[in-house]
């Protein structure tokens, strides 16, 4: 972890912040509000979110063993946690020690995955399984262990197309494609692993170039019909993989990364950490995580022949990069540059880094850590711009060092001198009496569920 001075005191404000510069014709410009939240795990680092609005629904995993909240989202303005699924599988009922964190989560219909990775001695990796025909009321279904599962998606086709699939860190194995047919018992279908192999890269006998599936997303492409898997394969880039055949998957383009030391000394073109398409299929979003120094991006790429019949071919067209808003990113740029210590138990590496991303066809929301939920217009693939962000965080004081009442061992959080860490933001629904308003969900590290809306100017 690296830190920043103790002296850089965050206020923990509210914020939001319109664009400045003169929109076009016809283009909407937005504020982005704040509209409510729930504090879940406060101080207990959660994870990744998915929602069903049409249903009410949200669920938000956690990256220690809080387990996963099921979340009554009904009032927007007053989410309510109405569930809380404990990922303690194997051992005495909260003991913390066979117990694992829920990196990622994701809804299909009635289906919930969670993605799971050993947090103490013993504890499960892999995917477990839950029936959400009642909502508010999950059934336990199945699990199939992969030794530890970082990211998670279900097949789009589900459940014509019983599939899950598994990213997995933790094994020479990248991704599991698990038959879910039967959710009770979940088999293995394939394996994939890149042309480039797992692990070390070739070239790197210390391992400093490392190749591994971190993130996953899948389309059913609309022209074709192809099933396509998107994987962001750390130091070996963008990876496409044809996956209509689940038991023969079949990588068909590769936007290769080089990995090297800039004059810094600091890693560049590495460390693809999530891809995602856009619903055509034309471009894919490729967002890096450097952890330090300079912030990791989004490359915007053209794909528009990788629709699983024609060669394809993969063309960068466009970058975004986050801006630097806060007090703890400059902190950190201070201890690269000038070698300056900055004590590192008061903030996480990623300060400034995006994280997830969420796609439609010309926009995109990037959830950027410290520089908070940004939403950005790529009508031109070469100049994306954002169009609102979101940069606040409610009282992370009393958020982070208040007791929490979920778990039965009633975790003490703390955030040392956080604020905002946004981890993942999702695309909602429209907002009632506003008809180019949406909502937008956030999951912070340290705050818990958030519901934004955009306003529109």
């Amino acid at each position: 972890m690296v830190g920043r001075s103790a002296s850089v005191l965050l206020l923990g404000l509210v914020a939001f912040v319109v664009v400045s510069a003169p929109a076009s014709a016809g283009t909407l410009r937005y504020k982005m509000d704040l509209v409510g939240g729930n504090g879940l795990f406060v101080g207990s680092q959660t994870s990744d979110l998915d929602v069903d609005p049409a249903r009410d629904l949200a669920v938000v995993g956690s990256y220690v063993d809080m387990g996963v909240a099921v979340v009554d989202i009904s009032d927007r303005a007053r989410p309510v946690v109405a569930a809380v699924l404990s990922t303690d599988y194997v051992g005495a009922p909260d003991d913390r020690v066979g117990s694992s964190d829920s990196a990622d989560v994701d809804l299909q219909g009635d289906l919930l995955a969670v993605a799971s990775q050993p947090f103490g001695a013993g504890g499960f990796g892999g995917v477990s399984l839950y029936d959400l025909s009642e909502p508010f009321d999950p059934v336990f279904l199945g699990q199939f262990e992969t030794g530890g599962t970082h990211d998670v998606q279900i097949d789009p086709g589900w459940p014509g197309r019983p599939y899950v699939y598994a990213a997995n860190e933790a094994s020479t194995t990248t991704v599991h494609i698990v038959d879910a047919s039967d959710p009770s018992n979940p088999t293995l279908s394939s394996e994939y692993v890149s042309v480039e192999g797992t692990g070390c890269l070739p070239s790197e006998e210390d391992c400093r170039q490392f190749a591994t599936a971190h993130d996953l997303t899948l389309l059913r492409h609309p022209d074709t019909g192809r099933t396509l898997l998107y994987v962001a394969y750390w130091d070996s880039g963008l990876r496409i993989v044809d996956v209509t055949d689940a038991e023969a998957p079949e990588e068909i383009g590769a936007y290769d990364y080089t990995p090297r030391q800039d004059a810094l000394g600091l890693w560049v073109d590495c460390c693809a950490h999530y891809a995602q398409p856009t619903p055509s299929g034309d471009v894919v979003l490729l967002e890096d995580e450097l952890g330090i120094g300079r912030a990791g991006g989004v490359h915007i790429l053209r794909t528009d022949t990788c629709d699983g019949v024609q060669t394809c071919r993969i063309e960068k067209v466009g970058f975004w990069a986050p801006p630097i808003p806060s007090g703890q990113a400059m902190a950190i740029r201070a201890e690269v540059q000038a070698g300056i210590t900055t004590n590192g138990i008061f903030q996480r590496f990623f300060t400034r880094d995006v994280h997830n991303l969420d796609v439609q066809e010309d926009r995109f929301l990037a959830a950027s850590y410290s520089s908070g939920v940004q939403l950005v217009d790529m009508t031109d693939r070469s100049a994306p711009r954002t169009i609102a962000f979101w940069t606040g965080a409610t009282n992370v004081g009393t958020a982070c060092h208040g007791k929490n009442t979920l778990p039965a061992w009633g975790y003490q959080g703390n955030c040392y001198l956080q604020a905002r860490e946004v981890w993942g933001a999702k695309f909602g629904d429209s907002v009632p009496g506003s008809p180019f308003d949406m909502y937008v969900y956030a999951s912070d590290f340290w705050e818990g569920f958030l519901v934004l809306r955009t306003v529109t100017r």
